[in-house]
């Protein structure tokens, strides 16, 4: 054998050594507790496995059916006056259960989680306290693994029951 060909031999044998020991240093420096946290799949971007909300919880926030405004009658309110068109188009976006009423900003048709634009018929769900709405599949999933709003990143509350809201 040539030195070259036992120089690049011992050169990958070397790095191959370097880097069996680095894992299993690394794993066992881990102790068992953090790797079922991390087995599991919480949130240990964060450091802490945070637990989300049950199915109980998701299944008590409102669900609404998007749909966008129609379009002729955004014209002739254009010709009514420009305070006419905002007061309408609220109105009619609020008796319609979209997710730009449903929304703070009032201007969003995307689901913040998957960045899909709403289509009519889309079935959303909207977080009681920071009023954002996303696909409902989208947003139950988010909050299964982390009990924060994927946008403003409020923990939204348990819906309240009828009773509570008359104390």
């Amino acid at each position: 054998m040539s030195k070259d060909v036992v120089l690049i031999a011992a050169s990958v044998a070397a790095l191959l050594l370097i880097s069996a020991t680095t894992f299993f240093c690394s794993r066992r420096r881990q102790s068992p507790s953090q790797r079922s946290v991390d087995a599991l799949g919480h949130d240990v971007e964060l450091g802490r496995g945070v637990a989300g909300l049950d199915e109980a919880v998701l299944a008590a926030y409102p669900t609404l059916v998007f749909s966008p405004p129609p379009r002729g009658e955004e014209k002739q309110e254009e010709k009514e006056g420009r305070e006419d068109e905002e007061e309408g188009e609220k109105e009619k976006k609020k008796a319609a259960g979209t997710a730009a009423a449903a929304s703070p900003a009032g201007d969003t048709a995307r689901c913040a989680v998957c960045q899909a634009d709403y289509a009519d018929g889309d079935e959303l769900r909207m977080l009681p306290d920071c009023q954002h709405a996303f696909h409902r599949g989208c947003v139950d999933q988010w909050l299964r693994r982390r009990p924060t709003c994927p946008v403003c990143r409020a923990s939204p509350s348990p819906a309240r029951s009828s009773e509570e809201r008359g104390r």
